[in-house]
């Protein structure tokens, strides 16, 4: 169940855009659509890397592995869909799928399937990746158990870099995790446009194909 949390957490993007594009969107406070940052190119490939490393050089290094199977934009009556297969690697041996699905509705991103391999069913879920209309300052929460998390959007269209590559439209977001009423710790996300998420507390994209 652990595995499974950590994978709900990755997520990705939509075509790039001009630079200048995006510079004027940042310093303008203006509205973005979060399936920019979203991954809805079908047949595209994230490969990440767990940030921490193993205590000891016996313990196989962590990894994951997500491809988009399936993309269908969303209408105006009707929400879009996106699905996507995410496996952990661990010591370079998979580990099992993991297929989950997105649906693009108007106020936002919303994870509503997971099924693991070896489910009879899918399970039911509704959880907010990104919510719809994007902007510099907005803020919105997360739920879990014991606490929960807090984002905010710091800022959109800047430049970032990740897999070797340099990104010219990001999306970098602040996390405050807490538990009951303390912070546990903050930190960032970042996705790209095109890409998806390159960055989180757990994560770092390493390669991504499909491009």
């Amino acid at each position: 169940m652990k595995l499974l949390a950590v994978l709900l957490l990755l997520s990705s993007a939509a075509p790039a855009r001009k630079p200048q594009k995006a510079r004027a969107a940042k310093s303008s406070g203006a509205q973005i659509d979060p399936s920019r940052f979203f991954a809805t190119r079908t047949g595209l490939v994230r490969i990440y890397e767990g940030r921490s490393r193993p205590e000891t050089s016996d313990e196989p290094a962590a990894g994951a592995s997500c491809e988009v199977l399936s993309s269908k934009p969303r209408e105006a009556s009707a929400a879009g869909e996106m699905k996507e297969s995410c496996t952990m690697i661990l010591g370079r041996k998979a580990r099992g799928a993991t297929e989950l699905t997105y649906q693009l509705r108007k106020d936002g991103i919303w994870n509503t399937q997971v099924q693991a391999q070896g489910m009879a069913a899918p399970q039911a879920v509704d959880r907010l990746v990104l919510p719809s209309p994007l902007k510099v300052g907005a803020t919105w929460k997360e739920a879990r158990e014991g606490g929960g998390l807090d984002r905010t959007v710091r800022s959109a269209g800047g430049a970032c870099k990740a897999a070797g590559r340099s990104f010219a439209d990001c999306l970098v977001l602040g996390v405050v995790q807490k538990q009951g009423k303390g912070v546990v710790r903050r930190y960032r996300e970042i996705y790209a446009a095109g890409v998806g998420l390159v960055e989180d507390a757990q994560w770092e994209l390493v390669d991504v194909k499909g491009l």
